[in-house]
């Protein structure tokens, strides 16, 4: 179970091993640690005791604290429950490697084809629903595809002598693909393009918030198969900047919130905003479709596990590569 509070005056406390939860004037809420996996806290007016702190790092629970944009700005966890001291080792040996081409490379491919994927997904139907999206949709496929050939015919010792060339391949297969996506929205969403944060439209406004929850579903895979969050490799290095996350999450956007997103927006609920940000009854419905779609199975390396499980699943793998201990294959959503 992950839960996301976010109402003002909140208090958590530790009663055996529940979890209560506290608003003056409400019934008191209990949730057992051995069901919870992460708590996110949203609000600054949430209060938790060090017991339950203890607890939650006892259990496994990670705890994240996110500000009113989605955007995670610290995480409490276990030190006892990453990976090793060899794996970041092998991650910052990786980065001035052939290697570490190869995983900013994977995290530019898995963006792209699950960008193709999740268009064929929204497609499916359209064909005579929406004649303008399909043809949308029909035109954009080639171009992603041609991409990913370009992506392959890239060349370096290192990913610092190729970023340019990754990055430049990413952001004209964004265009593409969010002008796709463009013709899929209601019209009276006025979706201006993809912009990061601070937006205030509804469809980037709702698209930036989901992304901070899945960084902090990733943060934490990352952290317990014993990786650096903030050693990427397609992203530079940046005081505060999570770049690892950055590049692992590449190949969840698409699979999990863009399609939660879409689907949610798709279906006529419409956010609301107050003082320029998402009000909290609004960001709790975002917060529940993301969630949901993780906790939504699909088909990996052959088996049906849950998003997140295959999130953890990747993390691992990509420890395992980085210590020439085995591959780290692409996942691409089913559609």
């Amino acid at each position: 179970m992950n839960l996301i509070i976010e109402e003002r005056g909140t208090f958590i406390s530790l009663k055996s091993e529940r979890l209560q939860f506290r608003v003056e004037g409400q019934p008191l809420r209990e949730v057992a640690l051995r069901d919870l996996e992460t708590l996110s806290i949203v609000s600054s007016a949430v209060s938790i005791s060090v017991k339950a702190i203890r607890a939650c790092a006892k259990f496994g629970v990670q705890i994240d604290l996110l500000d009113g944009l989605g955007d995670p700005y610290a995480k409490i966890t276990s030190p006892y429950l990453v990976g090793t001291v060899t794996t970041r080792r092998a991650q910052m040996l990786a980065y001035t490697t052939p290697k570490g081409l190869e995983v900013a490379r994977h995290a530019v491919r898995a963006r792209l084809r699950n960008q193709v994927n999740l268009l064929r997904y929204f497609g499916k139907y359209r064909r005579e629903a929406d004649p303008a999206a399909y043809a949308a949709i029909e035109e954009a496929l080639p171009l992603l595809q041609t991409l990913e050939a370009e992506l392959d015919a890239i060349q370096a010792p290192n990913v610092d002598a190729a970023r340019d060339l990754l990055l430049s391949v990413e952001g004209r297969g964004g265009v593409v693909y969010w002008g796709a996506i463009a013709a899929l929205l209601p019209q009276d969403l006025n979706f201006p393009g993809r912009l990061g944060r601070g937006a205030t439209d509804p469809v980037n406004a709702c698209l930036n918030y989901g992304y901070g929850i899945l960084y902090s579903q990733a943060s934490g895979a990352l952290s317990t198969a014993g990786l650096e969050p903030f050693a990427g490799f397609l992203h530079t290095d940046r005081p505060g900047k999570p770049s690892l996350v950055l590049d692992f999450v590449e190949g969840f956007r698409a699979a999990v919130v863009d399609r939660a997103i879409i689907a949610t927006l798709g279906r006529g609920w419409r956010p609301e905003f107050e003082n320029g940000k998402l009000e909290p009854s609004s960001r709790k419905r975002l917060a529940e479709a993301v969630l949901n779609r993780l906790d939504a199975r699909d088909t990996h390396k052959g088996k049906r596990f849950r998003l997140k499980s295959i999130m953890v699943a990747q993390a691992r793998s990509l420890a395992l590569f980085l210590r020439d201990e085995g591959d780290y294959p692409i996942y691409v959503a089913s559609w």
